[in-house]
């Protein structure tokens, strides 16, 4: 790869790490089993330097050791966890979004560039979180061109879409920023003049940046990723599906404490991608997902109050919620909304696509029935064995061979563990299989495979090569 090409596949690999990072926790990044071990100690340590003191869009809170090459690295050698741990700053989705404009790195990923925020019609309604969304983007980039220790300067202009708001709209929402300790909205526009003689209506505002701005521009990044229109496949079906029960139970309750299972028995399969079949295993995560869809609306403020009441017979269990009825028929009709949106989206993929999905099946071969579970051991049937002890590795490696071949999501592997810890086992598993086996097997990210229909968050799946 090209310098270039370099920085491409490591901004890539964040930006997929930092989808699997819980809130307030380091970006992971294992030269391994991320960065497919393309690169060498000094060339990670400059793209890392580069983007903390010239870039400034993170920050390197762990690095490893000089070690030479990263090919060198044995991967069972005593280094904690052996990743990079990162702390992404605001500034961070601004500069990737202009890297995913330049025309070598949509010929180098294959993939579309990524849509920048456009200015709206001046004929054009526009709702508040679209205003405020405009405002904030120009206030960032303002203070990208404003020198250290002086006031940022916002115009309205063409150039950032504000000359399509009106100024004392513009100035009520810096108003509620000032509110909110982001900011403050300098009372003088020219600094020669005192209060009294100040122009009327220019058209700039001067703006004193907070030292709280950072902190407040990620929660609002935040809530923009949680959003109904922001959320990936699977964590929309999560949150619809928990959403589809409450509105069912709010129907014949006739009150806004309701019950909901925490996994209907016999399951109505209202969505495959969440139950694809019966087993233990899958229940289990099923069960997960709704508890997660429930706190996700519970951190919205649609449930005021949620708790789980266990069933220590059948382990099946009821989650018992306050609705806020005005704020839930709100969001559900918009998460409703936008579930047939993607859904249209998906069906048209699908539509325009049969003969590289044709031509994905032919490449591939069908998974075995001879591949099994035999007490600790796993059978590759001709291909071998692999034995376990380790119940975490044997919970990843169950997790993937009940997909036969298909996906398994990040959520599902970790267990009681985390995401770097999926990651370096898996790598762990890869180099115990059987000599035969690892020319027939292979277990691939969402990262490093196309050759079938991806879920929208990090995943691993047991790729089978005739």
């Amino acid at each position: 790869m090209t310098g270039k090409e370099k920085l491409y596949f490591l901004l890539d690999a964040i930006d997929d790490a930092r989808a699997l990072a819980p809130v307030g926790q380091p970006v992971l990044i294992h030269p391994l089993n991320d960065l497919n071990n393309k690169y060498s100690h000094i060339e990670l340590e400059q793209l890392f330097t580069k983007l903390e003191k010239d870039k400034k869009v993170l920050k390197v809170l762990k690095t490893l050791p000089t070690m030479g090459v990263f090919s060198d690295l044995d991967p069972y050698a005593d280094l904690g966890d052996g990743c990079y741990h990162l702390k992404i700053l605001p500034a961070f989705d601004n500069y990737f979004l202009k890297i995913q404009q330049e025309p070598e790195y949509q010929e180098f990923t294959g993939k579309k560039p990524a849509i920048s925020p456009t200015k709206p019609s001046r004929n054009t309604l526009m709702t508040y979180e679209e205003k405020l969304n405009l405002i904030v983007k120009a206030v960032v980039d303002a203070m990208k061109a404003t020198r250290k220790g002086q006031p940022t300067t916002l115009y309205l202009n063409a150039t950032n879409g504000l000359d399509s708001l009106d100024r004392e709209e513009i100035h009520n929402i810096l108003l509620q920023l000032q509110d909110e300790n982001a900011l403050k909205v300098n009372p003088k526009t020219n600094r020669l003049l005192p209060l009294s003689q100040q122009p009327t209506n220019p058209n700039y505002f001067l703006l004193d940046i907070l030292d709280g701005f950072d902190d407040w521009y990620e929660s609002y990044l935040l809530k923009q990723k949680s959003k109904p229109e922001n959320l990936d496949w699977l964590n929309l079906l999560k949150i619809l599906d928990v959403c589809s029960d409450i509105d069912q139970q709010l129907q014949v309750a006739r009150n806004t404490t309701i019950t909901i299972p925490s996994f209907p028995y016999p399951y109505i399969g209202r969505f495959l991608e969440l139950f694809p079949y019966d087993s233990i295993g899958t229940r289990k995560s099923y069960q997960k997902y709704r508890w997660e869809g429930t706190q996700f609306l519970l951190k919205k403020d649609i449930v005021s109050k949620a708790r789980y009441d266990s069933d220590d017979v059948l382990g099946y269990g009821n989650i018992v919620m306050k609705i806020n009825l005005v704020r839930f028929n709100n969001f559900y009709k918009n998460i409703k909304n936008q579930f047939e949106k993607q859904k249209k989206s998906f069906d048209k993929e699908k539509s325009d696509t049969p003969k590289r999905i044709d031509r994905t099946v032919k490449e591939e071969a069908v998974w075995s029935n001879d591949f099994r579970w035999e007490g600790k051991d796993f059978v590759f049937g001709k291909y071998g064995s692999i034995n376990f002890i380790s119940k975490d590795r044997k919970h990843i490696l169950k997790t993937l061979t009940d997909k036969k071949g298909g996906w398994a999501t990040i959520n599902e592997l970790q267990g009681s563990k985390d995401a770097g810890y999926v990651r370096s086992t898996i790598k762990q598993i890869e180099d115990r299989l059987p000599k035969e086996a690892k020319e027939h097997i292979e277990i691939v990210s969402t990262q490093d495979d196309n050759s079938k229909e991806k879920p929208n968050q990090g995943a691993y799946r047991i790729k089978v090569k005739p």
